[in-house]
């Protein structure tokens, strides 16, 4: 039966069990999981963890999803397109001079660092997860070719383009999302240099 009304509000943190459509439960499942990311980090994304939260018992969830690994690429999946989706609608924007380069690093860096996204690209390569990731590459990779395609021709794609600026900047953005702020430190750099630094390079990409 499908939950309606007030039924919501005890999705997370559920006293007690409630019936819920399988699309819904997964959806449930990973926006508890997403919150656990943000609030205590990677490892405390687990099948147990993600139950607790939503009220569910361990077995609905290693019934959707089947191990924690593939909760974490589910969630990494996710997360990845909803990336892709903004970074293709801020490179648009970009170029139709809606918004400026440093509205774009803001962004990229808030789906980075806010989100917790760049803290689990980083503990699951650690641990060796590599094909949790794929979702990821293939994000970006989709959204590299869209990019290009409003390229001038002849543009030498090593050196310009969408290519240097998506790695530029999405190596910025990781590292700020693991070490960003540690790192400025040990470095003499103030706060928020490497977001400066990324939109400077973004403007330059971009100029030349």
């Amino acid at each position: 039966m499908a939950v309606t009304g007030n039924d919501d509000n005890r999705d997370f943190g559920a006293s007690r069990r409630v019936r819920r459509a399988p699309e819904r439960s997964r959806q449930l499942s990973l926006d508890a999981a997403h919150k656990l990311l943000i609030t205590a980090g990677p490892t405390a994304v687990t099948l147990k963890s993600v139950a607790k939260a939503t009220g569910m018992t361990h077995g609905n969830i290693t019934h959707h999803f089947g191990s924690v690994t593939a909760l974490h690429a589910a969630l990494i999946s996710r997360m990845a397109e909803e990336l892709s989706t903004q970074a293709n609608e801020a490179v648009m924007r970009l170029r139709l001079g809606e918004i400026d380069a440093p509205d774009v690093v803001d962004l990229v860096f808030a789906a980075f660092v806010d989100t917790g996204c760049g803290r689990l690209i980083g503990w699951l390569s650690a641990t060796g997860a590599q094909e949790a990731l794929s979702p990821v590459f293939d994000a970006l990779s989709r959204s590299v070719q869209t990019y290009r395609e409003g390229e001038p021709s002849g543009a030498v794609s090593a050196e310009r383009g969408a290519g240097p600026i998506a790695l530029e900047l999405l190596s910025h953005a990781l590292t700020a999302s693991l070490i960003g702020e540690r790192l400025e430190s040990a470095t003499g750099m103030p706060a928020g240099s490497l977001r400066r630094l990324a939109v400077a390079q973004l403007s330059r990409l971009r100029a030349t």
